[in-house]
């Protein structure tokens, strides 16, 4: 069965209620629902949007999946080789732009070739793990099939693991032959972790990767000559410059179109430097205060960019506020326990913002689609499938898609925190608790504003100074849980959902923000009423 979504008067007593009062400045009029008490500390911080500012299109591909290859895609396929309709109907819902395939890790170990025909006379394909091993259910055709009926753009990932330029072509001729026309293309997966790694695939150093990049790149155009290529760069989240990426585009750049990378995952590893596990407060407060660090990583590459004179394109083909399991630390399922959560999806939406506001981001593959391993938009237990945290926030972004991201800043005042160590992250300090996004529909008529309050612990009490025409109809949705590691389940599929109520402030307003929440205001036009007033379309 699917669980609905909690909407207006069907949500739940108690916490859920949070939707605070919005006590209007000036003329303007209370919008929401009275508030529940809030205890426990709080901050200030003022939130000034210009929706006639203007800074950039939100591209429609920013809202892209990530399909396996694995594990039957994740669960996309059942054990009886049907597709999942329910979990289909959902992603349908989730508004799923591009897909990326045939996965992460796995893909350097794909041979296409081999997962064509009857599933069961596939043979057993290397997952990239050692020893590890599974049959492809979903293969190109199943590939066609879902991105067809998710209307997702494809983006493939060529084996260049353990595979050829001439594979991948050959590849580019199958999906042209089924009038599937494949345009992005990113060469390799991490294929710049140099060494033998524990899966025994081998690293190469830039040059090699460069060389294989211009092999890789004329080949697939040999037979998709539209095609564009995306290679792997990669900077760390403290490093202010990437030889790798210096070398690769010095070498290949002129048969590279833009770059794909890395770099919003964490904290990936939950545990400290030495080795020790702390509590989830301190590993959902270092994640959260970590999108501090992927908002500097991202300008660092785009200011490596515009040096080497490459003013190309970035796509994010993974990303996703991941806890990763590492079994000589802590027992995986622990671990793994940690990422369906309302924190790890808070994580995603502040990533997002930082991705809209970046004008060089073309692209994004959220992680996972399904099951229960990682920050999936569907959670599956039996026969139930459920919105993960992450479901809502993908969904609500991707409604974006083609409008406008317009000033919105944020004066923190005393609304700042920070965060201690984890493995591979320095602690964070002087990061605003509060992120704001703000959009508009290219000709007025929607208008948005995206807050996450990333703190775990402060409400923040905020002035939001704004103006929208008046003739719209607005509202406020919120999506926030008793704790950051509330998730979903069977049982409580609506313990974490988006809670949307009217709001009629079409001014400015005052507005108390509930720790770990996202709160979404949005104003849209009512069929047959035009709007008027204000200095934004």
């Amino acid at each position: 069965m699917t669980y609905p979504e909690a909407h207006g008067p069907r949500r739940p007593a108690g916490w859920r209620a949070r939707i605070g009062t919005a006590v209007l400045l000036a003329t303007a009029v209370v919008g929401a629902a009275p508030a529940a008490a809030q205890v426990g500390p709080r901050a200030t911080s003022t939130i000034t949007v210009d929706f006639s500012a203007v800074q950039r299109q939100i591209p429609a591909t920013l809202f892209g999946q990530n399909l396996q290859t694995i594990e039957r895609g994740e669960g996309v396929v059942k054990v009886d080789g049907e597709y999942d309709t329910e979990i289909l109907e959902l992603l349908n819902e989730a508004k799923i732009t591009t897909l990326r395939y045939p996965g992460g890790t796995a893909a350097d170990y794909f041979h296409w070739w081999q997962a064509l025909g009857p599933r069961s006379a596939r043979p057993p394909q290397s997952s990239g793990y050692l020893d590890e091993f599974y049959r492809p259910d979903v293969g190109p055709d199943e590939f066609i099939e879902l991105s067809t009926a998710l209307r997702a753009v494809p983006f493939l990932t060529a084996n260049t693991g353990t595979g050829s330029a001439d594979e991948a072509a050959a590849l580019a001729a199958f999906f042209n032959s089924k009038g599937f026309p494949v345009v992005y293309w990113e060469v390799g997966n991490e294929i710049y972790f140099e060494g033998i790694g524990p899966n025994g695939l081998q690293g190469l150093p830039p040059d090699v990767y460069a060389g294989k990049v211009i092999d890789y790149a004329s080949a697939i155009r040999a037979e998709a000559p539209y095609a564009k290529i995306f290679a792997a760069a990669v900077i760390g989240p403290e490093e202010d410059d990437s030889f790798w990426n210096a070398v690769v585009l010095g070498l290949a750049g002129p048969f590279v179109d833009g770059i794909s990378v890395h770099n919003a995952y964490f904290p990936l590893y939950g545990y400290l430097p030495d080795g020790s596990i702390p509590s989830d407060h301190y590993l959902y407060n270092a994640m959260l205060a970590s999108t501090k660090a992927v908002e500097a990583s991202m300008a660092v590459l785009e200011s490596q960019l515009e040096r080497l004179g490459k003013l190309i394109p970035i796509f994010v083909t993974e990303y996703d506020g991941i806890f990763f399991p590492d079994e000589e630390y802590e027992d995986p399922e622990i671990t793994l326990r940690r990422n369906p959560t309302l924190a790890c999806a808070l994580f995603n939406a502040s990533v997002l913002h930082i991705m809209m506001r970046h004008d060089r981001v073309l692209g994004a593959h959220h992680m996972s689609l399904a099951g229960g391993k990682y920050g999936s938009l569907v959670g599956i237990d039996g026969d139930a499938h459920y919105r993960n945290p992450q479901f809502y926030v993908h969904r609500e972004y991707a409604r974006e898609a083609g409008n406008l991201v317009t000033r919105a800043t944020v004066d923190s005042e005393d609304a700042l925190f920070g965060s201690g160590p984890i493995a591979l992250l320095s602690g964070q300090t002087g990061v605003p608790m509060l992120d704001a996004l703000a959009t508009r529909a290219p000709g007025g008529g929607a208008y948005t504003l995206f807050v996450v309050n990333r703190s775990l612990t402060h409400t923040v009490d905020a002035t939001v100074e704004l103006e929208v025409p008046t003739g719209l109809r607005g509202t406020v949705s919120v999506l926030d849980g008793p704790y950051p590691g509330s998730r979903n389940d069977a049982d409580n599929p609506l313990r974490v959902a988006l809670v949307t109520e009217d709001f009629d402030a079409t001014g400015s307003f005052s507005h108390s923000f509930a720790p770990h929440s996202l709160t979404i205001f949005r104003w849209t036009r009512e069929q047959g009423v035009r709007a008027t007033g204000g200095r934004v379309p």
